[in-house]
């Protein structure tokens, strides 16, 4: 279940990145502002086209990144990354790598890809797919296994701890039962007489005469 669970969310990730990717890419050919100076009666045919051209778009990309979009996502399941730079840096690998491949399969003396407008579109769509498969899967990397390896080690943590206070407590009570307890012995009432009457007898001593 664990396995399907994380295949599942990989999926939804990896979809999630082609359609932001795909709507990037249409959004730097179709830029918001040549959009909103259509005229209002076109905007809903406008916003259809751009829907449109988005799905093939992340089509294209979704065909030319699985392969490497599992290679990140495999990375980070196993080692349980769940750093928003790791993919982010992926995304734009993979993106470079597309702009590569993009370039290396151009026919001379066609229009070239090799411009700054492009690169800075690959490189930014690469960045906001990165960001979408981080928001959908790539945030919970790993988290299955580790909830389960956290668990054991907060059980063992409680009971070492518990285990250290019945230590200190024992070793208090034992230290309470070796506390010698100061015994006061009530001193005899006949030695009490004996020495009142001693002393009265040193006080007659000197006036015995008087007496007889």
């Amino acid at each position: 279940m664990k396995f399907l669970g994380t295949l599942a969310r990989v999926a939804f990730g990896f979809a999630l990145a082609s359609l932001a990717a795909g709507l990037a890419t249409v959004l730097f050919v179709n830029t918001p502002a040549d959009v909103l100076a259509q005229p209002v009666d076109q905007l809903s045919r406008t916003a259809d086209q751009t829907f449109k051209l988005a799905l093939l778009a992340a089509t294209h990309a979704a065909v030319f990144g699985i392969v490497f979009t599992l290679i990140v996502a495999t990375i980070g399941e196993v080692f349980s990354i769940r750093s928003l730079i790791f993919y982010l840096l992926g995304g734009v690998v993979i993106a470079l790598l597309g702009f590569t491949a993009q370039y290396a399969s151009e026919v001379p003396g066609e229009p070239t890809i090799l411009n700054s407008y492009a690169l800075k579109a690959f490189l930014t769509t690469g960045f906001i797919a990165g960001f979408a498969y981080w928001i959908a899967a790539g945030q919970f990397a790993g988290r299955a296994g580790d909830r389960g390896q956290r668990a054991a080690k907060a059980a063992s943590f409680a009971g070492i701890a518990s285990g250290n206070r019945g230590g200190e407590r024992g070793d208090e009570t034992s230290v309470v039962i070796r506390k010698p307890v100061p015994v006061v012995k009530p001193r005899p009432p006949y030695r009490t007489l004996l020495n009142r009457l001693s002393f009265k007898k040193r006080t007659k001593q000197p006036g015995s005469p008087e007496g007889e």
